[in-house]
């Protein structure tokens, strides 16, 4: 089961936990709560052993060419290090490390390898034992391809 956590107080940040017999959750104050169909539960050290990720549709940015991406950038705030794994339908994934930011929402440019190129793009942002939520993620393609007008 997946379970969706979405940060309403904010309007951005929806975070998806897998393999969590729950149908929703909230916090309240410092404590989580979920719901099933056997009733409501206080959830204990959430944090410490759920693996979380939060995965963006697969996109081509409106550019039907292969392309490679020169930079990423991530809005995201973390109590830890979350991890950025990026895939084509040509290559196989990338993963970078997103390092915990102190004070909330912050920026991080991620140089891309040039080894990752294709059409469709899949992003998918996750960590274990970690807070966070994602706020933006911003491409900077580099295309190439035949007849994309050079002026």
């Amino acid at each position: 089961m997946i379970t969706f956590d979405t940060n309403l107080k904010s309007a951005s940040a929806t975070t998806q936990y897998t393999d969590f017999d729950y149908n929703s959750m909230v916090r309240f104050g410092a404590n989580f709560f979920c719901a099933s169909k056997e009733g409501l539960f206080k959830i204990v050290n959430t944090a410490s052993d759920s693996k979380a990720y939060f995965e963006p549709l697969t996109m081509d940015f409106g550019i039907s060419n292969q392309k490679r991406l020169r930079a990423v950038y991530v809005g995201y705030e973390a109590d830890g290090d979350i991890t950025l794994k990026i895939s084509t339908e040509l290559v196989s994934a990338q993963s970078y490390v997103l390092p915990a930011t102190t004070l909330g929402q912050h920026a991080r440019k991620v140089v891309v390898s040039r080894a990752l190129k294709g059409r469709y793009w899949t992003f998918q942002i996750s960590g274990t034992g970690v807070v966070f939520s994602i706020d933006d993620i911003k491409v900077l393609p580099i295309v190439r391809g035949h007849g994309f007008d050079k002026n």
